[in-house]
């Protein structure tokens, strides 16, 4: 077995390296956090604010979950996109003699060995990860401004631990439905490419909505506590609900993605083949869409929240809060673009020998990025008005005066960068695809 996973992971580097890149960044983002959050327990005593103990464990540990949770979404949306893209690999193996089991282990130890490398990489890059959050800590004044990360013999183990941990927990259901699906289902889903929902990712949805909506029904049914306090408490509840939408991709942001599309009334020949590209190739548009959501829904609940709110919060908080998540997130996303660049090349391959004219195909590509980045980008504006509503609701806020306050040139500033991001990566694919040819 062994022989055939090292076989197989040479034969696939191209394939797996940008998943690669994904699991050392949310690797490192976990092991920086860890290695922050033992530093500051260490030196709250120097720091030059009150309850600076108490703010290390509290925000630690919240960092710390949110991480987590963003890396194994992540590395399980990049590491889903690989094993479905070898679907039909699989389904061969399974045809020659290999039993599920047997299957289904190799591709664990196969993840298993990466998540390993990928672990080692993080060490070193953790604590850079790691200085810059005790910086971001040293500006609300819970760190003594310019302590770096302090070295202990454990941090390199918990690096590697977080790393198994998070591509195990982003990968478990991943490995055993590519080794329970049928062989010519297998062969079948190699060109379809539909999304999947495990039942365990269900279970959670369900408990976070429930968890959501509760916080909202009592924040709004009752006048406990002040204005602030419900307003922080309708914040949190929205951050459940964008936790427990993005578990279930296929039936929140697939949705999304045919019901704005549907509306558009354009006519274009070019659109109507990115549309149906967009919708035909699910597994691959969500993969791409979720990692820009998570950037744009969250900022939209933090950053327009807190300004609605009249809290204040910058951009620079925001980050203290998420950065590493959103991090993550990023380059995730960057990443799954990457990896999709086979797929689309042998979409562009097969409309050129239909006829199409190389402009339609440009067209097509920039429509296709321009897709990924507007559901990504409506997927927050969608909890955007959620958290002007209930913000109005709970707190009393008129929503003229929130739709001001609202920090509109940091939104199109973020929609302008995920709306470049997407079509330059979707063009570059492209471009590399007739170097290919001209070569």
């Amino acid at each position: 077995m062994l022989n055939t996973v090292i076989a197989d992971l040479r034969s696939k580097t191209s394939l797996w390296l940008p998943a690669m890149v994904a699991f050392v960044v949310g690797a490192s983002c976990a092991g920086g956090v860890a290695t922050a959050i033992s530093t500051g327990l260490q030196t709250a005593s120097a720091a030059p604010g009150a309850d600076a103990l108490e703010g290390v464990r509290v925000l630690g540990g919240m960092i710390g979950v949110l991480t987590i949770l963003a890396a194994a979404g992540v590395i399980g949306s990049t590491a889903g996109f690989v094993l479905s893209a070898q679907s039909k690999d699989h389904a061969l193996w399974l045809i020659v003699g290999f039993t599920p089991r047997q299957l289904r282990q190799t591709l664990r130890l196969e993840i298993f060995s990466l998540s390993l490398i990928a672990g080692v990489i993080a060490v070193p890059l953790s604590y850079a990860i790691a200085a810059g959050v005790l910086w971001q800590w040293s500006t609300i004044d819970i760190i003594a401004a310019g302590q770096g990360p302090i070295f202990e013999f454990w941090q390199p183990l918990a690096v590697l631990f977080l790393a198994v941990v998070s591509v195990a927990w982003g990968t478990w259901g991943l490995t055993r439905r590519a080794a329970r699906i049928p062989e010519m289902a297998a062969l079948r889903e190699a060109r379809a490419s539909r999304p999947h929902v495990g039942w365990m990712k269900t279970a959670l949805a369900v408990l976070l909505f429930s968890c959501g909506f509760t916080i909202i029904l009592a924040v709004t049914s009752s006048r406990l506590g002040g204005p602030d306090d419900r307003a922080a408490g309708a914040l949190s509840a929205l951050l459940v609900l964008i936790l427990a939408t993005l578990l279930v991709p296929a039936w929140t942001i697939r949705p999304l993605l045919w019901t704005w599309t549907a509306f558009v009334p354009s006519r274009s020949n070019a659109w109507h083949l990115a549309r149906e590209t967009c919708r035909f190739a699910s597994t691959r548009s969500l993969a791409t869409v979720v990692p820009f959501a998570i950037t744009s829904s969250v900022l939209a609940v933090l950053h327009g929240g807190g300004a609605i709110s009249g809290g204040g919060t910058t951009l620079a908080e925001v980050g203290v809060l998420i950065g590493p998540t959103l991090l993550i997130a990023w380059a995730g996303g960057v990443c799954v673009i990457a990896l999709i660049g086979r797929s689309r090349s042998r979409d562009h391959e097969l409309l050129e020998a239909a006829g199409a004219p190389p402009g339609l195909i440009l067209r097509i590509a920039c429509l296709e990025g321009a897709i990924y980045a507007a559901t990504a980008l409506l997927y927050g504006l969608i909890f955007l008005v959620a958290a002007m509503i209930l913000l109005s609701a709970v707190a009393d806020i008129v929503l003229t005066s929130a739709l001001i306050a609202l920090p509109w040139g940091t939104f199109a500033a973020l929609a302008v960068l995920t709306l470049a991001t997407s079509i330059a990566a979707v063009l570059l694919s492209a471009s590399r695809r007739d170097r290919r040819r001209g070569a």
